[in-house]
């Protein structure tokens, strides 16, 4: 292989569901949650990077806003509750999830939108850790990109996501702080 040869979308994929399935299982679910728990420090750290005046301000044309981060990974926490905590909670098979890259306008402060992914993850948090570990791994359900996933690899996917929505928005910051604001 090329040094620095630039990963295919593919090769990501198979890369990160490859790590979910060894590591959900491999790992307590206090160190999963422990992971998602370092995933969302990083993502508010990288939230409080960016200014207030530049919150619903896209880096250019076609791109997210961190507003628009922000309101997607909100979204997604939702769906991470609801299903996981359905799963070990109640049985339920959650629907299949497609994690698409969409515009996602709202009206919502960023304090609004902390404070409901906060709310979401102290739930999805609490379900998990007063759940016996081996509960309904028969369940499973499906993303777009990475396959059928049970409760323990969703939950590991949520800390892979929330990380890449961080990174989203450190890159935001660092384009607006190149170009000048209005």
């Amino acid at each position: 292989m090329t040094q620095g040869k630039q990963e295919t979308r593919e090769e990501e994929v198979a890369r990160i569901r490859s790590y979910l399935v060894s590591q959900a299982m491999r790992r307590t679910p206090e160190q999963l949650v422990e992971a998602l728990r370092e995933a969302h420090h990083q993502f508010l750290a990288a939230t409080a990077a960016i200014p207030d005046n530049a919150f619903r301000t896209t880096p250019k044309e076609g791109e997210w806003s961190a507003a628009d981060v922000l309101a997607h990974v909100r979204a997604i926490a939702a769906i991470d509750e609801r299903s996981i905590c359905g799963v070990l909670e109640r049985g339920e098979q959650p629907p299949n999830v497609a994690d698409v890259l969409e515009h996602t306008p709202t009206n919502a402060t960023r304090e609004q939108m902390l404070a409901e992914i906060e709310a979401l993850r102290k739930q999805l948090i609490a379900v998990v850790l007063q759940a016996d570990p081996q509960a309904h791994l028969d369940i499973v359900w499906g993303h777009n990109e990475f396959g059928k996933m049970n409760w323990r690899e969703w939950l590991l996917f949520a800390r892979v996501h929330t990380l890449d929505h961080a990174r989203q928005l450190q890159a935001i910051s660092a384009s607006l702080a190149q170009s000048p604001q209005p």
